[in-house]
């Protein structure tokens, strides 16, 4: 039985469809996953089916009595509540029912049989409910997300992106609704809590639609593939293996089928050409082409990746020793790690990797003199100009792409800052829309766009492939590699950074 129906959909923004006449269906208990490049409309398709657009032709049907949760990339529910009441707020209605029992039972002591027996269903319920194994179970997800237990007291707002996201993401999890959205759940966590999730979603006993650009993780979890590509949507019944498989031998049978149809075409219209001005011939030209006249003809193979290309200028050398770190103490008012050191080199490219919340973000901003530091020190040398590309990119929405740009580099001229934006594969009518409206992956892309017209002889990455599909990520790749100064890299992804570090600091 289908949970959502999809029918006949289109939608655009400005003059960029993104749809055209889209249908499918997510089945009762489909674990699924949607897949398209960047820019393609993934995001905004979980949008619509949560109702925060609407088409502008078609229809989404859910059916009656099925309950979905969205996990999007700008998680904004509950932002003064604290973490722990945010979890356990899913089960109100449980606690109400427990507070309830507590005043019949008192009733019940003073003589009122009625509410003692009212009190004691209600402990039943309770029981079959699981209400007493409420704390084992959120702690159980506190743990596999590694939600910081110092956090779990603190307001939601005063939370990192990531820890935001980690706290809905339990919360959807306790929910256990009839369909989970999930746009990037794995953007935040490390290797162990991807583990985890992948195997949460594999018992999920219920459907579930998942966007991710994290191919090994789309691996471990699809049972159904939607690719999203050229205005439309293809459904792949079967594991990722199998979908690129099949993807791979209909994209060959349609160039196949779209040649013969070009070379029939041709054939056909040779004919007309040749014998229409012939009198014993021009009835059957006529026939020939009224014939051509209805084919349906086929579009063209293409495909709908944007390319991109990535570029770090590079100032000039200024020594062997551009950073040294000395028994440096990072934290707010206690550290969150032992004392850190180490010397990078001239041209050397390091990845800082370890579990989320161990400090790697705070390391960072503390040796760019964002944080103080507890104790210990760091030395840049003279001459060094770092360009940091930062991972939290809630700020700064209510700009375009092209404002970004332009308030960083006011003279330059607009050609040189659209073109900034289109090699870094930014469109053109994507370059005026306001970050907010755009995906994580034309953000990132847009910030690196930044970051290309800044010379420095340093830079430092936090998570910059979070939200970018494939080419984008090998686009990125190419441009670090290329770089001669030295790369500090925090990253997640070992698939990303394998081969273009010279070695790994474990935090």
């Amino acid at each position: 039985m289908a949970v959502v129906t999809v029918q006949n959909i289109s939608f655009a923004y400005a003059d960029k469809e993104l749809y055209d006449g889209v249908s499918f269906q997510l089945n009762e208990g489909e674990h699924a996953v949607l897949v398209g490049h960047n820019g393609s409309g993934k995001s905004t398709l979980l949008k619509l089916l949560t109702g925060k657009l609407l088409p502008d032709r078609g229809r989404i049907d859910w059916t009656g009595g099925v309950s979905f949760s969205y996990l999007d990339q700008e998680l904004q529910e509950g932002a003064e509540q604290t973490v722990i009441d945010y979890l356990y707020g899913v089960f109100r209605p449980l606690f109400d029912k427990e507070e309830e029992m507590e005043r019949l039972y008192e009733e019940g002591a003073a003589g009122n049989e009625k509410a003692l027996n009212r009190a004691s269903r209600l402990q039943e319920e309770l029981l079959d409910g699981g209400f007493y194994a409420l704390q084992e179970k959120v702690g159980d997800l506190v743990d596999g997300l590694a939600i910081p237990k110092d956090k779990l007291n603190s307001p939601l707002s005063k939370l990192s992106s990531g820890q935001r996201e980690k706290a809905f993401l339990a919360k959807m999890l306790l929910e256990e609704k009839d369909v989970l959205l999930l746009d990037e759940p794995t953007n935040y966590l490390d290797e162990n809590q991807v583990k985890w999730l992948v195997d949460r979603l594999n018992g999920y006993p219920r459907a579930f639609l998942c966007v991710s650009h994290d191919e090994a993780f789309l691996r471990q979890i699809a049972q159904v593939v939607f690719v999203l590509e050229n205005r439309r949507i293809d459904r792949y019944r079967g594991s990722y293996e199998h979908f690129e498989e099949q993807r791979l031998l209909d994209m060959e049978q349609y160039e196949k089928n779209y040649e013969a149809q070009q070379r029939y075409i041709k054939k056909e219209e040779e004919f007309i050409k040749s014998h229409i001005v012939r009198a014993t011939s021009a009835m059957a030209a006529k026939s020939h082409r009224a014939r051509l006249a209805h084919l349906v003809r086929m579009a063209p193979p293409k495909s709908d990746v944007v390319q991109c290309h990535f570029r770090f200028p590079f100032s000039r050398d200024v020594g062997e020793r551009p950073l040294i770190v000395d028994a440096l103490e990072i934290g707010y008012e206690t550290p969150l790690l032992e004392p850190v050191s180490f010397v990078l080199k001239k041209g050397e490219k390091i990845a800082i990797i370890g579990q989320n919340g161990v400090g790697k973000t705070t390391f960072l901003k503390t040796i760019l003199g964002l944080l103080p530091p507890l104790g210990g020190s760091y030395k840049w040398l003279e001459g060094t100009t770092p360009s940091y590309f930062d991972s939290d990119i809630d700020h700064d929405l209510d700009l375009t792409p092209f404002e970004l740009l332009h308030e960083s580099f006011p003279n330059l001229d607009n050609t040189a800052i659209r073109s900034a934006l289109g090699e870094a594969g930014v469109q053109k009518e994507k370059a005026l829309r306001p970050l907010s409206e755009l995906s994580g992956g034309e953000r990132t892309k847009s910030r690196l766009a930044l970051m290309g017209l800044r010379k420095s002889n340093f830079l430092i990455f936090d998570e910059p492939s979070n939200h970018l599909d494939q080419k984008a990520k090998e686009a990125l790749y190419q441009a670090i590699a290329a770089f001669p100064g030295a790369v500090i890299l925090v990253s997640h992804e070992k698939d990303f950074y394998d081969g273009l570090v010279d070695y790994e600091l474990y935090f």
